[in-house]
Parts: C-alpha cells; sequence; structure tokens
C-alpha cells in the first residue's frame, strides 16, 4: 500500500501485527482488515472428522463458488469452523463472481490465535471424498485439478515467508503436498494466476480420496491473504486445458445512486435525475475464442418491474479477458415525484444469455453464474457503504474525535445513528464513547448539535450496524457531521468498506484540538445517519411494532420476533416458500432451497395483515 501522509499527520497501519508510524506527527489513525466480512453468523459449524458424511462424489468435480454466499456449497466442501469463507468483494478481477478467501481468521470471524506474532496454518478448504479407484488405470495419467489464484487481492498482503498450498489424501490417510506457492514468489496483487497439477501418484486412487487447500501466515485475524476460484478436477485432460465455453459475470452490480449506496425517498426524488447513474458488472470470457453474449439489467422490487435497460443488447468478449459492462441510463420516470413518503427496497439484477451449457457433463450448469444482484435501500438511512466491511478503521487515542462528511438536499431530522463496530483484540465492546453531531468543524469552535454517552454493543454478527436511537431528534440541513469521541487509548474501530464506490475527503479527525481532513483512508466508512419516517407508506403501526425480523439481509436463516398468529413466505414471484405457525417467543425460521433475493414475509396479527420484506444474500 502506497502511503502519501502529510506533515501534520502519523497513520499507524496494523498490519501483519506489526504496528509501522510513518512520518513524525500528530493525528492518527489505524487500519485492521476484516476479511471474514460477508454474511457470518452465529451458527456452531464443527465437523469433526468422524462425523463427516462418507458420500462420494465422482469426477469431474467443478465448482466456480457463484452458487453460494459466505458459506462454501456443502455438496462439495467439508465446513466447519476453519473453513475459508465465499466473498463477492475480496478479489480484484476473478474469473467469475465470489471467490473462496484464507486468511488467519475462521469462519465466525474469530482469529486462530489470541497472540499478535502466532504463525502457522489457518484457513482450508477440504473437498468431499471422491471415488477415484473407479478411474480406468489407463485413464489416470490424464487427471488434472486446475484452479485460479491470486494473493493479496483486496485483503492483506502474505509476507514472503507465507503460502497457499494444495495437498491431496493419499491411501494412507496421509496429506501429500502437490503444489504451493509462497509471498515471495509473485509480485503481483491484483492478478489471478490459473494453475493445473497432474494428479497421478498411484496412491491417490482409492474410494475415499480428497484434495484440500490450505494457508500458512499470521493467525491472530485477517492477515496474509489468498483468493482461490474456479476448482475443476477431471480425467481426459492435458496441461493445456486452461480454456472453458463459459461466460461469466464477475461482481455484484455496482450502485445506481451516484453518491450514495441508500437514501431516504424524499431526498432521492429532488434532484432525481443528479441521483441516477448507470449500473456496472464484470464479465469474463474464459474461452480462448471470441465468444458473444447478450446482457440485460433490471430494477424491482417485490411488486412491479421499475425500469429494464440493455434488452438483449449483444457484446463480442475478446479471448480470455475481463471487461465491464455498463448498462444504459435509468429511466427517471420510473419514480414517482410526488411521492415523497414511501420506501422501497430494490432489487438490482444483472444477467447475461450467453449460450453456455446448461447441462455439462450432464452434472453442471455453466449459466448458474451469469446472473448477479444487489439490493438498494430508498428509506429512512442516508448511506456511502455498502454494508459489508473488509477493513476497520479507527483512532488509537483517548479523547480522539472522529467525524463523517454527509450533505442533504433538504433539512431533516436524525433520530438515530446506525454503526458497525467489528470485534477486534482488545475489544471494543462494553466500552464507553461519546457520540456527536456536528453542523460545523470550524476552528476553535466545533457546531456540536447533540453530544450522548453510550456504549458499544456486541454484534450478533459480521458486518452487523448497532442502532443507537438518539435521546432527541436532531433537525439537520445541508452539510453536516456524524461521528464520536473515544474513552479509551486502544484501537477503536468502525467497519470500512473497501469494495463500494469510494467518496473521498469526508472523513475528519481530531486528537489535538484540530480538525484534518483523513484523505488517506481509502473506501467509506459505516456509520449512517436515520431520519425520521413516521409518515412513510407501510410503516409498522403500534399493532405490529413488537415484529422483527432479523437478521435481515440474512443467509437464509432468520427470526421472528414478537407475537402473532400466522404467517406465509413468498418468493418475488408470488410462489410459497412456507406457512408458518406463529407464537409469543422467537420464532425460527429457515428457507431450504434458497437462492439470493427479495421475499414476502406476510404476518397476520388479530386479524390485520403486514408485509415485511426479507433479503436473503
Amino acid at each position: 500500500m502506497n502511503l502519501q501522509p502529510t506533515s501534520s499527520m502519523r497513520i499507524l497501519f496494523i498490519l501483519c501485527s506489526f504496528i509501522i508510524g510513518i512520518h513524525d506527527a500528530i493525528a492518527q489513525i489505524s487500519f485492521k482488515p476484516i476479511v471474514k466480512s460477508r454474511d457470518a453468523g452465529t451458527v456452531n459449524l464443527r465437523i469433526s472428522g468422524s462425523e463427516r458424511d462418507s458420500t462420494k462424489l465422482e469426477l469431474p468435480f467443478w465448482d466456480d463458488f457463484s452458487r453460494t454466499s459466505y458459506l462454501p456449497d456443502t455438496s462439495h466442501w467439508f465446513v466447519d469452523d476453519g473453513t475459508s469463507n465465499i466473498s463477492a468483494s475480496l478479489g480484484i478481477d476473478p474469473p467469475t463472481v465470489n471467490v473462496a478467501v484464507f486468511d488467519g481468521w475462521n469462519l465466525l470471524g474469530t482469529p486462530y490465535s489470541s497472540s499478535q506474532l502466532e504463525e502457522g496454518e489457518g484457513d482450508s478448504l477440504v473437498s468431499r471424498f471422491i471415488d477415484l479407484s473407479k478411474i480406468n488405470p489407463a485413464l489416470r495419467e490424464t487427471v488434472y485439478i486446475s484452479f485460479f489464484w491470486q494473493k493479496e487481492g483486496r485483503g492483506e498482503m502474505p509476507d514472503d515467508e507465507d503460502f497457499i498450498r494444495l495437498q491431496a489424501m493419499d491411501s494412507e490417510k496421509t496429506w501429500k503436498t502437490i503444489w504451493n506457492k509462497s509471498g515471495r514468489e509473485i509480485t503481483d496483487t491484483d492478478v489471478f494466476t490459473q494453475e493445473i497439477i497432474q494428479v497421478n501418484d498411484p496412491s491417490f486412487y482409492h474410494a475415499y480420496f480428497q484434495f484440500r487447500f490450505q494457508t500458512f501466515g499470521n493467525l491472530s485475524g485477517g492477515f496474509d491473504t489468498w483468493n482461490i476460484d474456479y476448482v475443476y478436477m477431471n480425467f481426459n485432460r492435458t496441461p493445456t486445458d486452461l480454456f472453458f465455453e463459459d461466460r461469466a459475470l464477475t461482481t455484484p452490480p455496482t450502485s445506481w445512486l451516484t453518491t450514495y449506496s441508500a437514501m431516504p425517498y424524499d431526498h432521492f426524488i429532488l434532484n432525481l435525475e443528479n441521483n441516477l447513474e448507470p449500473t456496472r458488472v464484470g464479465v469474463s470470457n474464459l474461452d480462448d475464442q471470441v465468444q458473444p453474449v447478450e446482457y440485460y439489467a433490471l430494477i424491482r422490487d417485490s411488486v412491479r418491474i421499475f425500469d429494464e435497460m440493455n434488452q438483449g443488447t449483444p457484446l463480442n468478449l475478446a479471448p480470455n479477458s475481463i471487461a465491464e459492462i455498463v448498462s444504459e441510463p435509468i429511466d427517471p420516470n420510473a419514480f414517482d415525484p410526488d411521492a415523497d413518503s414511501i420506501s422501497l427496497l430494490l432489487e438490482t439484477r444483472f444477467f447475461i444469455n450467453s449460450g453456455d451449457s446448461s447441462n455439462w457433463f450432464d452434472k453442471y450448469d455453466f449459466r448458474s453464474n451469469d446472473t448477479t444482484i444487489s439490493i438498494t435501500e430508498l428509506a429512512d438511512e442516508l448511506a456511502y457503504d455498502d454494508g459489508t466491511a473488509e477493513w476497520g478503521a479507527g483512532l488509537s487515542q483517548k479523547s480522539g474525535k472522529l467525524a463523517y462528511r454527509y450533505i442533504i438536499p433538504k433539512s431533516d431530522a436524525i433520530t438515530a445513528l446506525k454503526i458497525y463496530f467489528p470485534d477486534f483484540v482488545p475489544s471494543s465492546v462494553g466500552k464507553t464513547f461519546t457520540l456527536i453531531i456536528w453542523d460545523d468543524l470550524l476552528p476553535n469552535r466545533e457546531g456540536r448539535l447533540l453530544t450522548e454517552q453510550h456504549i458499544v454493543q456486541k454484534s450478533g454478527k459480521l458486518n452487523e450496524f448497532t442502532t443507537y436511537t438518539l435521546g432527541r431528534p436532531v433537525v439537520v440541513s445541508d452539510t453536516f457531521y456524524i461521528g464520536y469521541e473515544q474513552s479509551v487509548n486502544d484501537f477503536f474501530p468502525i467497519g470500512l468498506d473497501k469494495f463500494g464506490k469510494a467518496q473521498s475527503g469526508n472523513i475528519f479527525i481530531n486528537i489535538d484540538g484540530v480538525w484534518e481532513s483523513s484523505n488517506i483512508i481509502e473506501g467509506n466508512l459505516m456509520i449512517r445517519p436515520v431520519f425520521g419516517f413516521e409518515k412513510a407508506v407501510g410503516f409498522e403501526d403500534e399493532l405490529f411494532g413488537d415484529i422483527v425480523i432479523y437478521p435481515n439481509p440474512n443467509r437464509g436463516d432468520f427470526s421472528i420476533k414478537g407475537n402473532f398468529e400466522r404467517a406465509s413466505l413468498t418468493d418475488i414471484r408470488g410462489y410459497s416458500i412456507m406457512e408458518i405457525k406463529g407464537g409469543s417467543e422467537d420464532t425460527q425460521i429457515i428457507i431450504t432451497n434458497k437462492s439470493s433475493g427479495l421475499y414476502l414475509l406476510n404476518i397476520t396479527k388479530e386479524g390485520r395483515h403486514r408485509t415485511f420484506k426479507v433479503i436473503v444474500r
């Protein structure tokens, strides 16, 4: 990471368990990577070897990680707390959307070691059993496994002595290393490299063969990052079998809001056309021939389609390439400028018609990586971040203050702040801080509008915001700042989104009575103002005021808090998913055969109905 700090600023980066001071200066801010960041829940994933399903797979084996989010596909991999996670944001220009991420956090976001200096074996990704005894001996010389790998990506750079390796299980249940790569062997950190490895050791050809990827590095958190994608193992291959008739999307759609990722609807419509911009996705061609695609994009909620863009626009993809697809501008007429009191939860869906096979080897569907989605909310929050943190950023000095600038087109009342405090060591949970709202940061005069004491609450999962309700509404207009003053000398971080569209020049720090812009931070802080929304259509009335859906968004498992009689869950097309019997305690819901997108939860209480929107990522 290349840094250019000013002479009046000192930046502390906490990376690879070291604190590196840069320049002699006054202000200080710290960073830590949070690689296990997307949709991690508090679930027990421990699976011992004796409990593992002995069901055996047969070749071919293929997984590009596009069909699941956060957890690897359990039909291909064994999952326990040491398994790597699946991420849409940590890989840079991956072959397909989502990569498997390896670092020093376990699957629940906990460091493997409480010691900052300990190094050892970190994440792993272990295949299910594969029956290689059925492979004809004459074909065993043609069995190869290929995959793409990347050092660092948007995570933290491995040191020279760190490494990633591929191992295979022989008939004596011993792991043998068949490929490895150390941190010193490559300098590129934004390129995916494809490997193809021959699997010809006679001891591998037994009924319970397995392979695994595993990394070695710092075990105290999200350090020494490696990414893996597009794993394929089969017979009848050669060392040059590196191309696939597969065209794939590589990223979720970007936000079509120009500056923010979420806005109140009544703010959004005041400058409608200037708030809209095209949405973008990455696309790859994994073949060595020019391949055509047609691409489409649409924006919709659970009821109707707001706009459809690029309906079948043709595009020729160069051989073995990655490109960007940009949608047509969104039609401003899709939004009602007179409806200033509604909330919308909109799904952006980008997909390509690629002609990819739906029945590859009578087993896999290459079309699974042809669609990606993202969610945009026009309700009561204002946000720069995309809801996920790859890093944490904050000050490391008692009485240090951090302010985050927002600009709105009309006066409005803030009723709460939402902040994501990631849990590092030492933990910030239980520590007090002073929540502050300013209307100006003039020298020698802070325009404080609100000062309140609060306690950092423990999040139930990674990326879960805590809502800090204000003692009184605070009216703001034009430019204002939200932030805090910390009470500890330790690192006091909030989530830092490094994947979304970074808006620079909005972060200010003060540890000596002087406010300074902290342009060195690349990314968006996860701290949001929440505005009064009592007039919104569909806002929960008193009868449904005790109903809470959490977590939301989720991975298909969530709870309904509050008393109700019954409920029904449908998908966005109106197809019934399940009927739910109510109760007075938390009601747990698990969606089987789930897919990412919007779901509708219709709750009945005392003869009345209310529909809640549930997001599955």
